[in-house]
């Protein structure tokens, strides 16, 4: 607003009382949670860069002596109708801000360009209705033509400089966190590498580990070099396929014997396994490793509680275009809700949501008489 339009009869008190009312209009806005990218610093800032020129003008007038003059208006009048205007100017144009940088923050910037005409329109018509109210009800001076052309250009200046300010910032600021961003992706990178690298040198250490082992056991402790000997296999089957998705149903179950084999040392006559294979679906290709969760579970949860023991029974059969497997236990079963047990352990709810995600099928349970059986079906000659 230009400051020579205001006659310096005006009353000195209305500048304050029209402060009041502003301040007290905009501290409900200034009190909520900033949006983001929009914190206490910016605000600090951007109130500083918006008080400053009135601060500036106001301190060269005062060195040109300008408020000596009687023909001119007092400090205090100045300041007030500086911080009015500054303040109205303010309260207009953080919704704008909110508008731009909120509301269609995720909108190109070549569209944002083409509404700050119509905002900037509306920014400077708002501002103007104010000016004119505070002039004309509350200081009793006519506003002229030649004060609102000045004041136009003065508003657009200002709100073209200050979103000049915010899209320059919020791009350093989108910057910032791109490079942020990239940074911690390329550590997460480095960090994923090296596991993997630790994950293949373990197992690679451990394996040549229980081959020498097995060589150093006498000859009398045959059974030892067995056991050695299957452990081993085990390590080497799950270093074959740690980068594959899938084997076939023969690879899984030759796994599987091994693994079972560990456990027969383990559990002795407690432990008896059977095996329905029908010899079709041998080459057909499963998921790496979906077998062994189950018949794990079996034993630790089904057999291992029971003094004397179980059987377990594994079938693979082919049906109607699909692949039909079932791991069935004689032991304890499982008193609860059949569903909770796949939030209960790692084995099971892994096992349902690679069938899931894979094939969209279910890994089904059910009580015997004796124990539980799970089961899962998939599509047969497939090589997923």
């Amino acid at each position: 607003m230009d400051v020579d339009s205001v006659w310096p009869g005006a009353p000195r008190s209305a500048g304050k009382i029209y402060v009041d009312s502003v301040v007290a209009y905009a501290r409900p806005i200034a009190g909520r949670r900033l949006p983001p990218g929009f914190g206490a610093g910016e605000l600090i800032a951007w109130l500083a860069l918006h008080f400053s020129w009135p601060l500036m003008l106001g301190t060269i007038y005062y060195l040109a002596g300008k408020f000596a003059d009687p023909a001119y208006m007092s400090l205090p009048q100045f300041a007030s109708i500086q911080l009015i205007v500054s303040v109205v100017k303010a309260v207009f144009l953080l919704p704008l801000w909110w508008f731009f940088f909120v509301h269609i923050k995720v909108m190109p910037l070549r569209i944002k360009l083409i509404i700050h005409p119509f905002t900037s329109l509306l920014f400077v018509c708002a501002c103007l209705l104010v000016i004119r109210l505070v002039l004309t009800q509350v200081l009793m001076r006519p506003y002229s033509s030649v004060s609102m052309w000045s004041d136009v250009y003065n508003l657009l200046l200002f709100y073209f400089s200050n979103f000049a300010v915010f899209h320059a910032y919020n791009f350093w600021l989108h910057t910032q966190r791109q490079t942020k961003k990239e940074r911690q992706l390329r550590e997460l990178a480095y960090q994923s590498e090296i596991r993997a690298l630790k994950s293949q040198i373990e197992p690679h250490f451990l394996f040549n580990t229980l081959n020498s082992i097995s060589a150093s056991v006498p000859a009398s402790l045959e059974h030892t070099r067995v056991l050695i000997a299957r452990l081993a296999d085990t390590f080497r089957y799950a270093l074959r396929v740690s980068e594959r998705t899938t084997v076939t149903l023969e690879e899984e179950l030759e796994f599987v014997k091994n693994y079972l084999t560990l456990e027969k040392y383990r559990f002795g006559d407690r432990l008896i396994i059977r095996y329905y294979i029908d010899e079709a679906v041998l080459p057909q290709h499963i998921p790496a490793l979906i077998l062994q969760p189950l018949i794990e579970n079996a034993i630790r949860h089904g057999i291992s509680p029971l003094v004397a023991g179980g059987v377990i029974e594994i079938d693979c059969r082919q049906s109607n275009g699909h692949i039909h497997v079932s791991i069935a236990d004689t032991g304890v079963g499982y008193a609860g809700h059949l569903p909770d047990m796949f939030n209960k352990g790692i084995g099971l709810g892994n096992t349902s949501k690679r069938l899931l995600h894979l094939y969209n099928e279910q890994l089904e349970v059910e009580r015997l008489n004796k124990g539980l059986r799970f089961s899962f079906k998939m599509p047969a000659n497939s090589n997923r």
